[in-house]
């Protein structure tokens, strides 16, 4: 769901310029996309990292080819190719729109992988690099963290600063990689600074295809996808905006029917993302050691896939029991949920807005036998913020943490526009629409600290990427839940 339905037919190219906040960030010079390469103009991408394996992805131009063909890979600990440690091979053909999506295995845990694919011809792939997840003792861990990608609300700079980070164990992306409006002239529009394809809105298979090869265009994604290694949970635009049962908010009766145009979507998915699906189940546990255990959420499920007994629980029947046990057998210093919007209480009464206080509440309980601290990360409202998550509204204190739970951490956008918001209680430490980016994530067995990086909006419109800025950053003790204002980015 989008919070500023009123900007969906329009584009906001007149939006003032925010001022700036914080200083720009020293950084390296901006990493260069790799060249084209022939037979591979989509790239690599890898994703889904566990201490032994990690997805990789890739897909060939289809341009002369008919049949199935045999691609082969190969990862490496050195971008030469010298020692290589796995091999293997996959089919691929017409049937799955020419994309290779595989799980290498056998690695070692925590080790940085080189990997390549070779096509029917004996072309060489670009080289992707990857990370698999530790195992035991982890003295740090860093994620950044992404949502809300409008192809058509401006460019993808952000994904190219993230892109630049030498220090990331993967990257998070909480859903909305994808939109399926339509360009102006073509069916309801949102956006109009970049041209689409399809034209139209997307319904069909072919359509859900293409709108992801558009997508995978992108220079700035592309590099990101080849760099570091995604962790992926969708949202609505996967599919189409705001579902409910039996359809969608942007689903109307000349647009078919509706499961075969969620068929279509997770079908596309499948093929297009490096992400370990289940059938249609993408919640999923991925564990870094003895730091950090992240718990991806579907909050769409319920909706696209709806159950007699879900009722109105947030996560559905099915889903809420899974994460009753995954949270209880938390191990871990940090469980991490990856969601895809606000968690905890906003309003002035610390008591409403966010999930509802009964299911926010039944996850803190979850949660609770464990000795792990929480950490929300939260997706698709199109701003930043940074808000105590209360279990005790009655005592809080904001600057002795008393009646805080958890932690939550929203990333902004990539390019979709946003704004401040309005009516928040006090627990609500820092919001900010005014900004595209994303966030940070730094985790150590003492503390979490979140960093937001990003620009003014209107610069996503620029063809010259722009500098990114530190906006701020807030970190929590572990023990000690409660957000307390960094006067600096963690350093690298």
């Amino acid at each position: 769901m989008d919070p500023h339905s009123t900007t969906r037919r329009r584009f906001l190219a007149g939006t003032a310029t925010a001022a700036a906040l914080g200083a720009t960030v020293s950084a390296c010079a901006p990493t260069a996309p790799a060249p084209a390469v022939p037979g591979f103009s989509h790239s690599v991408a890898s994703g889904d990292p566990h201490p032994d394996s990690v997805v990789l992805w890739t897909r060939l131009d289809p341009a002369g080819r008919s049949g199935t063909v045999d691609v082969s890979w190969e990862v490496a600990t050195d971008d030469t190719f010298s020692n290589v440690v796995a091999t293997g091979s996959a089919t691929t053909g017409g049937f799955r729109d020419w994309t290779v999506n595989l799980v290498a295995a056998g690695l070692t845990p925590g080790t940085r992988y080189a990997y390549r694919f070779v096509d029917d011809a004996g072309r060489l792939s670009p080289v992707g690099r990857t990370r698999t997840a530790p195992v035991g003792s982890v003295d740090r861990l860093r994620f950044a963290v992404a949502s809300c990608s409008n192809y058509a609300f401006g460019n993808f700079h952000a994904y190219g600063h993230m892109a630049d980070r030498s220090d990331l164990d993967a990257w998070i992306h909480l859903g909305d990689y994808i939109y399926e409006y339509a360009n102006p002239g073509s069916g309801e529009t949102y956006g109009e600074y970049r041209l689409l394809d399809p034209v139209t809105e997307i319904r069909t298979l072919s359509d859900y295809r293409r709108r992801y090869a558009h997508y995978r265009s992108d220079p700035d994604l592309q590099t990101l996808h080849r760099l570091h290694p995604m962790i992926h949970v969708w949202d609505d635009h996967e599919f189409a905006d705001d579902p409910f049962i039996g359809g969608a908010g942007n689903h109307q009766a000349e647009d078919g029917e509706w499961n075969d145009r969620i068929a279509a979507a997770l079908r596309a998915y499948s093929e297009w993302m490096p992400t370990r699906l289940d059938g249609n189940r993408i919640f999923r546990t991925l564990r870094y050691g003895d730091l950090a255990t992240i718990v991806g959420l579907d909050r769409q499920r319920r909706f696209l896939w709806p159950a007699p007994d879900d009722g109105d629980l947030y996560l559905g029947r099915e889903q809420f029991d899974w994460l009753d046990g995954q949270l209880g057998d938390v191990t871990s210093s940090w469980a991490v949920l990856a969601q895809q919007t606000t968690f905890g209480a906003t309003g002035p009464n610390r008591r409403s807005g966010g999930w509802g206080e009964r299911d926010r509440g039944r996850v803190l309980s979850a949660l609770a036998p464990s000795a792990a601290d929480l950490v929300v990360l939260t997706g698709d409202i199109h701003r930043f913020h940074a808000i105590d998550v209360l279990d005790d509204p009655d005592v809080y204190d904001r600057s002795t943490g008393a009646g805080v739970g958890a932690v939550e951490f929203a990333a902004g956008s990539i390019s979709s526009p946003g704004g401040n918001g309005s009516g928040n209680g006090p627990q609500v430490r820092w919001t900010s629409g005014d900004q595209r980016g994303y966030l940070l994530v730094d985790l150590t067995p003492e503390r979490v600290q979140a960093d937001f990086f990003g620009f003014p909006d209107p610069e996503k419109l620029l063809v010259r990427r722009p500098a990114e800025r530190w906006l701020g950053g807030f970190s929590s003790r572990r023990g000690a839940p409660g957000l307390r204002q960094a006067s600096a980015p963690a350093p690298g």
